[in-house]
């Protein structure tokens, strides 16, 4: 295991957000990354000191503390050698435990797996340790979710009721609850789904001072939702109704109004069933299947009546001028960082020679989801700019994933895609590990597209891709127009 995943492991069990602010060392490593993450010098100062003094302590978790800090100020040498330093001094510890619990997760099948666990369970009892149990919880989980696609269910079930945390019980039997119901077994899913659904109905309602709460409840909309799925396989839909109500009654979204639109067509209220189906396609971010579902309703509604391309245009039109409408309270007029980057075929691009030019930016990368599902749409929108001298696309990828050659990975992919895209690099910066150009531009998740107006300044930032190709051409079109005019 590479130490940039080792460090990943050890970042996500020491700052996860179940276990923050549990007690005083938690309050000085909030108190550390405020100082290590100002732009003052003095606090990075002052943090650097605290840092090595904490060095001198005989305790994993001071090491660990700094090894994070270090990290985080992008101190990628000093950081690499205190995990260096920290794995010699403290063999069975936990920096040693977060990497070794890598071979549950990579072992094959569920009884390798188990045999994994196992080990690794003696070699780390959690008893040696003070608190991270989620990473213990992640592990048997781990285990759990392979004997339930291996259809092992009572091995499944007893994985899945080792979780201790209790904020995150809920995802670690919904999880197995999933994966259980997806090859058939939703008579022993349904209990699962249900203690998932009472864990997050407590954490919303009576233990909202918990820790982890929020994230707690936050699972009692897709837990009542699955619920309500099963009843309706089961043809119980009075029941199902019920749970599905209670989904809804937390606020829409695709899964809630399409299994609720199937209870009520199950239940015979088609009218009823139309109205959920089309409250969500009004959204803009309906799916194929949810629109094959609000088709058929609308034409076994209105034989005879308006065709449904023409009732979609004209959604789709209505769509689009309340999302241009509202444009106008999201520009905004903000410098944009300097940058220099490499084509994936060696040209070097800056950010001054765009100037003069509407930028679009668009942070991507080759392993995520939604980033190559927004393609088709911008294709659409390099396509319509073509001829317009005064509009640049720029497809910047980031955030590298693996060993791999990460410029020609990007290339491939739109190579083989026949993308007519301008791909630009934004590489690990071998000091820091950090991609420099993703991080100045303050982007937390991807795809995100930046409009940049022709003296360079931000005006539209967009995160995300939902809805149809077309509505986000017609989004796009029109940030590029209103930064034109301006």
């Amino acid at each position: 295991m590479n130490k940039g995943i080792m460090l990943a492991a050890t970042l996500t069990v020491v700052s996860h957000g179940l276990l923050q602010a549990q007690n005083a060392k938690d309050t000085t490593r909030q108190y550390y990354y405020r100082l290590a993450t100002s732009k003052e010098t003095a606090d990075r100062a002052l943090v650097t000191g605290k840092l090595y003094d904490g060095l001198k302590s005989n305790k994993e978790q001071d090491w660990i503390l700094a090894l994070n800090m270090f990290s985080v100020m992008k101190k990628k040498a000093t950081s690499d050698s205190l995990l260096t330093v920290i794995k010699a001094r403290f063999p069975k510890g936990e920096t040693w435990r977060n990497e070794d619990v890598q071979t549950i997760y990579n072992a094959g099948n569920a009884a390798e797996k188990e045999t994994a666990y196992k080990k690794w369970l003696q070699q780390y009892p959690m008893n040696r340790f003070e608190g991270s149990r989620i990473i213990y919880d992640y592990a048997s989980n781990s285990v759990a979710s392979a004997f339930a696609e291996e259809k092992n269910v009572k091995k499944a079930l007893y994985y899945s009721n080792l979780c201790q945390t209790p904020a995150w019980k809920g995802e670690a039997w919904a999880g197995v609850a999933t994966r259980l119901e997806k090859n058939g077994y939703t008579a022993e899913a349904l209990p699962l789904f249900k203690k998932a659904m009472a864990n997050a109905y407590a954490f919303k309602t009576t233990r909202t001072k918990e820790e982890g709460a929020q994230f707690a409840a936050m699972g009692y909309r897709g837990y009542s939702t699955s619920i309500a799925r099963i009843y309706l396989k089961q043809k119980e839909n009075d029941s199902a109704l019920a749970y599905i109500q209670k989904a809804y009654a937390e606020g829409k979204n695709g899964a809630v109004n399409y299994t609720y639109s199937e209870i009520l067509q199950a239940l015979g209220r088609d009218k009823e069933a139309f109205e959920k189906a089309d409250e969500f396609v009004q959204t803009g971010e309906a799916e194929k299947q949810f629109k094959e579902m609000h088709k058929a309703l609308y034409e076994k509604l209105n034989t005879g009546g308006k065709p449904y391309a023409e009732y979609m245009k004209e959604m789709e039109a209505a769509i689009t001028k309340k999302v241009i409408e509202n444009l106008k309270n999201t520009i905004v007029n903000k410098p944009s960082p300097a940058w220099v980057l490499k084509d994936v075929n060696g040209n070097t691009v800056n950010s001054e020679s765009l100037k003069g030019k509407v930028v679009v930016l668009d942070f991507w990368a080759t392993w995520c989801g939604p980033c190559k599902r927004s393609f088709p749409a911008m294709q659409m929108a390099v396509n319509k700019f073509k001829d317009n001298p005064n509009v640049q696309f720029l497809f910047i990828h980031t955030w590298e994933k693996g060993a791999g050659d990460a410029t020609a990975a990007a290339k491939k992919y739109i190579d083989d895609n026949k993308f007519p895209f301008q791909v630009l690099m934004d590489l690990k910066d071998p000091e820091t590990g950090s991609n420099n150009v993703v991080e100045s531009f303050g982007i937390s998740g991807i795809p995100t597209k930046f409009i940049l107006d022709k003296n360079g300044n931000i005006r539209f930032r967009v995160t995300g891709f939902t809805g149809s190709d077309e509505a986000a051409v017609e989004e796009i079109s029109a940030m590029i127009e209103m930064v034109e005019r301006s």
